[in-house]
Parts: structure tokens; sequence; C-alpha cells
């Protein structure tokens, strides 16, 4: 279990730690990610094919009857 940080100056210094220290493989590779033009390109698009299919207020589908209890 990690050590507590007890003071202003322990937290500081934990922070300091943390900045200074290599980026995991998984961040490198998060960070490509984010940064390629494909990456952003289909992001955009599936954001924009989202919006298009969401945005029309389109009523809902109706429930079928067999769900539906008998009247009466």
């Amino acid at each position: 279990m990690p050590a507590r940080v007890r003071t202003p100056e322990e937290l500081i210094a934990l922070f300091s730690a943390k900045a200074a220290a290599p980026p995991t493989e998984a961040n490198q590779l998060l960070v490509r990610h984010l940064q390629c033009k494909e990456s952003i390109a289909v992001a955009r698009i599936v954001s924009e094919a989202i919006d298009r299919h969401s945005g029309n207020d389109n009523p809902s589908l109706p429930v079928p009857t067999e769900l539906l209890p008998p009247l009466g």
C-alpha cells in the first residue's frame, strides 16, 4: 500500500515524480492514436453520423402487440 501524503510539500513532490516519469507504453500508444489524422477523421465521421441519426426526433418504435396486456 502506498504511503499516505500528509503535507502539501509531499503532494507536490509526488506530482513532480509522476510528471518526470517516462510515459507508459499504453499512454504512448494512446497519444499516437489521438494524433493520427485517420483516427481523427473517423471520430469526426462517426460523431456526425450519430448527430444525423439521433437528432431527428424520430418517434419510438411501437410496442409489439404480443407484449401488451389484453384489454378488458
